[in-house]
């Protein structure tokens, strides 16, 4: 199963995502995301199908930065 990393503009966005996924059923983990990969912010590190996963944040209105293979 494809894993990735959904970055959110901010530690706050990325802790309601992550409670909002599990709350689904899903595994999620919150990572800071490194600066050699260009830009700050935090990300949800999770598996599964991403139109789903992308329908529970927009739904809990998780802001998304960027969606990357992780």
């Amino acid at each position: 199963m494809q894993k990735y990393m959904i970055i959110t503009p901010s530690v706050t966005y990325a802790l309601k995502g992550r409670d909002a996924l599990r709350r689904r059923g899903l595994k999620a983990a919150v990572e800071r995301r490194n600066k050699k990969s260009g830009g700050c912010g935090y990300g949800i590190v999770t598996n599964g199908d991403i139109k789903n996963i992308e329908k529970i944040l927009n739904d809990s209105a998780v802001r998304i930065i960027e969606i990357i293979d992780y």
